[in-house]
């Protein structure tokens, strides 16, 4: 009896042993998994650089949403941002998906959800994606549901989008067909697209402040050209009739509005009546000229305040409470926005400076009320020949003032050409230049150039171990610790390409080079960047090695060949083994 019941022991015991077939299915998935995480980090990074090859946000959104919808095989990728109030809209999608399906997406752009917005933003403010592989079959209140379906949406993935530390919005995965099992995989992906796509974003919106801010300096800087031009056609004219109708063409130009006109009132009609005695307009719209207007409602009710200096500014006129006697009046010039503001001759009102946009709506922006303000006031000047060298003096310095604010902005984005993104070092254009100045410089002195190239050892296998966001920064520290190495203004470290850097020393010889090499070699070890295990240097940390090539220029060199001469002794120290720095010699010494 005991040795049935011992038999029954051991058969139980060694039936939950794997068999070699078990095993062996268990190595293959495990490799499967493998190659899908290196599959995936491949894919990242062929998203990333597509991302990165603009700063246009359309272009950027265009790409992200084609790239990973074709990468995940899912029906829609949407990119969707957040408002102030913790609703929002789609501002970009990709599909492959029903075009019916496309009709409702185009015309449900806006999705409000009341949970996050009583809750800014949620799980995603936490940074945590969210996914729900059949929305059918899901916890889900009713109202969530709801909105699902109107968006014929079955399945979903989502990721939150920071733009720095605020909560920018979400790019989200669709599964229009059916339900849909989201892998882990496929959620890191996701969150790191998301976590790429807010970077581009960030210098996008960096990039266009930018931009903006030179188109603003630039719309200023045209402004006080034509004030300029007013004020030296006050002074050498007096033909008011003249210098309206200059100065209203010219002004509808910079401002990039419908119509511009100077409004006369009657002498003695009380503010009244009246006529536009000059004016600019766009052949698509009435032309006011000559027209009569008479308005008693002005002349009872208003006029005292424009005497007063009122300025009316209205985006939009039928939004503004107007009477219908004063809209009816606009409506005959078809006037959807405008600025009006006094002009006044011995502190009497004589007229109105009017600025209209008749296309649709307009919000004007303070540089463009400033403008006006000054604008009305040259007029004045012409006027009453009052205050002219006061008023020239505070504009020609106000104009001086933008040229250089413009000329700041203009350093800066010239700057910025010439900046590696990713290190903030000189990039390979900059390094061009720089070396081709300072060999025609020293060729001139007759001293000594030389050229350091550095390539970081084994950077692929770090990326395959790591992933590209650890290269990056790996990159970064290693550019800020050889930057921290040079310590004169003359010394320059670029980027050369992928994890190649160049360190140009004018004025060094062999003996110097080599002490600033020694160096960068400290440098880069004391950073003690961990490698990925296992690794085939003997040292456990990221290592550099280094050529070195020194030439006093002369007529029958180029740069080229001293480029060509350290890139020699680069090879020469990654053949020895890296981690290494080698001098060119000449095969003669």
């Amino acid at each position: 009896m005991w040795f049935v019941e011992w038999l029954h022991y051991f058969k139980h015991r060694f039936s939950r042993v794997p068999s070699r077939r078990q095993l062996q299915a268990q190595v293959e998935a495990y490799q499967q998994t493998l190659q899908s995480r290196e599959k995936q980090q491949q894919s990242l990074y062929r998203v990333i650089s597509k991302i990165r090859a603009s700063l246009d946000l359309d272009v950027i959104f265009q790409t992200t949403t084609k790239e990973t919808c074709k990468l995940l095989r899912t029906d829609r990728i949407a990119v969707y941002r957040f408002d102030d109030n913790w609703g929002g809209e789609f501002v970009h999608d990709f599909e492959f998906s029903e075009p019916s399906w496309d009709e409702v997406w185009d015309q449900k752009t806006v999705w409000d959800d009341t949970y996050l917005q009583d809750h800014k933003g949620g799980r995603y403010a936490r940074n945590e994606p969210f996914f729900i592989d059949d929305v059918h079959n899901c916890t889900l209140s009713q109202c969530h549901l709801d909105i699902l379906i109107q968006y014929h949406i079955n399945s979903f993935a989502t990721a939150p989008i920071f733009v720095g530390q605020k909560l920018w919005g979400i790019l989200g995965a669709y599964q229009h067909f059916g339900p849909r099992h989201w892998t882990e995989l496929e959620i890191q992906f996701l969150s790191q697209v998301a976590t790429q796509l807010g970077f581009a974003v960030k210098q996008a919106n960096l990039l266009a402040q930018a931009h903006q801010k030179a188109q603003e300096i630039q719309a200023i800087s045209d402004q006080q050209e034509i004030l300029l031009n007013l004020i030296a056609e006050i002074r050498e004219s007096l033909d008011l009739d003249v210098l309206f109708k200059t100065t209203v063409k010219e002004v509808r130009k910079v401002l990039r509005t419908d119509r511009v006109g100077i409004f006369q009132f009657e002498a003695g009609s009380h503010y009244c009546t009246g006529e536009f005695v000059a004016e600019n307009v766009l052949p698509e719209y009435d032309s006011a000229i000559a027209v009569r207007i008479q308005d008693r409602c002005f002349g009872e009710r208003y006029a005292v305040n424009y005497q007063k200096g009122r300025m009316q500014v209205l985006s939009d006129v039928y939004s503004a409470n107007l009477s219908d006697c004063h809209i009816s009046i606009l409506e005959k010039f078809q006037v959807k926005a405008q600025i009006i503001i006094p002009l006044t001759q011995r502190g009497v009102l004589w007229g109105l400076l009017c600025i209209h946009q008749c296309r649709g709506p307009r919000d004007w922006i303070a540089s463009d009320l400033q403008f006006v303000r000054q604008l009305a006031a040259q007029f004045t000047v012409a006027l009453e020949h009052a205050s002219m060298l006061a008023q020239i003096k505070s504009q020609a310095d106000q104009l001086t003032q933008t040229v250089r604010s413009l000329e700041v902005v203009n350093s800066q984005l010239e700057q910025l050409s010439h900046l590696d993104a990713l290190t903030q070092v000189p990039n390979r254009r900059y390094f061009n230049s720089k070396l081709e100045q300072e060999w025609t410089r020293l060729q001139r002195n007759q001293q000594p150039l030389a050229l350091i190239m550095i390539d970081v050892d084994y950077f692929k296998r770090f990326n395959d171990g790591f992933g590209h966001l650890a290269g990056d920064r790996c990159l970064q520290s290693i550019a800020q610790a050889v930057k921290d190495v040079l310590q004169r203004p003359v010394d320059e470290l670029c980027r050369y390409g992928g994890e190649e850097f160049a360190v140009i020393l004018p004025e060094t010889d062999h003996q110097g080079a080599t002490h600033i090499v020694r160096n960068i070699q400290q440098a880069v070890q004391k950073l003690a960047i961990s490698v990925p295990e296992p690794f085939p240097p003997p040292t456990p940390f990221v290592t550099v090695s280094l050529g070195i090539a020194v030439q006093v220029p002369n007529s029958e060199s180029t740069i080229h060949n001293l480029i060509d001469q350290a890139d020699e002794a680069l090879y020469i120290a990654k053949r020895k083994g890296r981690n290494t720095w080698v001098v060119y010699a000449e095969k003669s010494r």
